[in-house]
């Protein structure tokens, strides 16, 4: 199950903002499944990549996907106005490779077969819902139900914003567990900074241990 669940966050990291119009529900649809269909096709393929290699590659398909700073201001929410152009920028390099080393350590695992459905989006006025099914191959599985949330950039670009899974929005739980950081701080970037680098160094270690399948 880690397997599908890590796929589901990687595709979901291509965030924008903005408001949607309900001609953009189409676009909206087409967003859902190419992040999905990219993601399983490379991480779901049966083949199995040593450590270094789906480091590169799961970092490529973050850079690929995502908009940085619009990830971020996600992220941090009121607190990202706040921050210099420096920090801002140094924020969501380190964003970035948090996730590759949260995430890289789960995709381990050569499954393949994850099949995905798609459904219809639904015009929210300033965003698009977008629900979908994901199916793991084994005998009996059962579809597990996401809920994609979709906005747009001023130029017109779709970018998720928000992912549901088993009941839990991922945005939201980072926004909670990062905004703790920052209160506690009184708004101050770098203890979140050295937070974040911490549970790098640890998920580096933990990603290297003959226990993760590497």
């Amino acid at each position: 199950m880690k397997i599908l669940r890590t796929l589901i966050v990687l595709a979901m990291m291509a965030v924008g903002a903005g408001s949607a119009q309900a001609a953009d529900v189409a676009a909206a649809q087409a967003l859902v499944e190419s992040a999905l269909n990219e993601g399983v096709g490379t991480f779901a393929s049966g083949r199995t990549y040593p450590l270094e290699e789906r480091t590169r590659l799961l970092d490529g398909l973050l850079r690929r996907h995502t908009e940085p700073s619009l990830l971020s201001a996600a992220v941090l929410g009121r607190f990202w106005g706040k921050l210099a152009p420096e920090e801002q920028a140094a924020f969501s390099e380190r964003l970035l490779q948090f996730l590759v080393s949260s995430y890289v350590g789960m995709l381990t695992e050569a499954e393949s077969g994850i099949t995905f459905r798609v459904g219809a989006g639904e015009d929210l006025g300033n965003r698009v819902r977008v629900p979908a099914e994901v199916t793991r191959s084994i005998p009996g599985a059962v579809p597990s139900p996401v809920g994609w949330e979709v906005a747009f950039t001023p130029d017109g670009r779709p970018g998720i914003v928000d992912l549901t899974a088993d009941g839990v929005s991922l945005i939201r739980a980072m926004r909670e567990d990062f905004g703790s950081v920052l209160r506690a701080s009184g708004g101050k970037i770098e203890p979140l900074m050295e937070a974040l680098q911490r549970k790098i160094d640890a998920n580096n270690k933990a990603n290297l241990a003959p226990t993760s399948g590497n």
